[in-house]
């Protein structure tokens, strides 16, 4: 018998709404369940990171001697350990130096503004005035201690995260094999994992090449321009350069704006500008894409989605990890035969394998 059109297209249109209810509460329980899946997902990220140190390591051979897993493990820890060192000796060693120049850069900060306020006229000049006026440094301060306090228990607890994450990783495997009864459903299991961990690593290891690159190439023109905390500078812009797109941009413009303050002329702020977009061009756009290839295939359109998504639900933190993320859905929906033209939708050329 003969169906009419709309009984055939009803059970396209139920499984449209039941995507889109699907859809809505995966992202309430993303949204509410921030407290608890954020922490977790950053100890993922930094588990990957440490992990692929870790195999790193364990992957030098001095003759027929290859370094054991627990010396590069060691090792791996004593990097992370001295970094985060040199990171804290940095900035706790411009303490005194910023607070010695914030004198002259308020004082230069009210010249800039009166001359601002001039130009735009009385009316307006008098709104600013009363902006300034009321920005209450000392006000803020208690929302300020809360969050720092809020931030060093995530810390605390993103810690014992890669750190069970750690204990856990041998017994991973077994755990995915006892899931299946069918051994090729384990095997297909254990497979994408792999393939998620090995792609997510990959991502992180040359995103970090190129952070690298950029903050001590930013480093030299900040020193050789004369800017303060230079130092302070490259390492944001280091940091930074993992949000994709938008981090760049706001890299340039705080140095950029700092020297705005520092100095009496414009001159500063122009080569500034010029030469660090210069920079984060020429890494961005030439070195990075010949660094990854063709390994990590995915629509520029798809990551300025996922930034834009990630970042209004779980804030800067998920702009760090839109990418990733992303990266784990094209490979698990690559693998699904009903969810394939989800992958090859945010893939760049269309080209997806599972």
């Amino acid at each position: 018998m003969n169906r009419s059109p709309d009984e055939r297209s009803s059970p396209h249109a139920s499984g449209v709404a039941l995507f889109i209810i699907a859809f809505g509460v995966v992202v309430v329980g993303l949204i509410y369940g921030r407290p608890f899946l954020l922490p977790l997902a950053l100890a993922i990220f930094l588990w990957n990171i440490m992990e692929a140190m870790v195999q790193g390591f364990s992957s030098i051979k001095f003759g027929d001697y290859r370094v054991p897993r627990w010396l590069g493990t060691l090792l791996g820890l004593a990097t992370v350990g001295l970094g985060g060192y040199l990171i804290f000796t940095v900035l706790l060693g411009q303490v005194d130096a910023i607070s010695a120049t914030l004198p002259r850069y308020l004082a230069r900060f009210e010249t800039i503004a009166g001359d601002l306020t001039e130009w735009l006229g009385p009316d307006r000049s008098a709104k600013v005035r009363s902006a300034i006026a009321d920005f209450d440094v000392m006000g803020r301060l208690p929302t300020l201690l809360a969050s720092t306090q809020s931030m060093i228990v995530t810390t605390l607890l993103i810690i014992a995260y890669v750190a069970f994450l750690f204990v856990e990783r041998e017994h991973v495997g077994a755990k995915i094999s006892a899931m299946f009864s069918n051994p090729l459903q384990a095997a297909d299991a254990n497979t994408l994992l792999k393939e998620i961990s090995r792609s997510v690593r990959r991502y992180i290891w040359f995103k970090t090449i190129v952070s690298v690159l950029t903050g001590v190439a930013c480093y030299a023109v900040l020193r050789f321009e004369g800017v303060d905390f230079a130092e302070t500078w490259a390492l944001l812009i280091f940091v930074l350069n993992y949000i994709p797109n938008i981090g760049s941009i706001i890299a340039v413009a705080f140095p950029c704006l700092l020297a705005l303050v520092q100095f009496d002329s414009l001159t500063p702020f122009i080569i500034l500008v010029v030469s660090l977009t210069a920079i984060q061009v020429a890494i961005g756009s030439v070195l990075e894409p010949m660094l990854m290839g063709k390994g990590l295939n995915m629509s520029p359109f798809a990551i300025i989605l996922s930034l834009s998504f990630w970042g209004l639900i779980w804030g800067i933190a998920g702009m760090f990890l839109s990418v990733p993320i992303l990266v784990i859905i094209i490979i698990v929906c690559a693998h699904i035969p009903n969810w394939r033209w989800v992958a090859v939708a945010l893939s760049q050329d269309g080209s997806v394998t599972a």
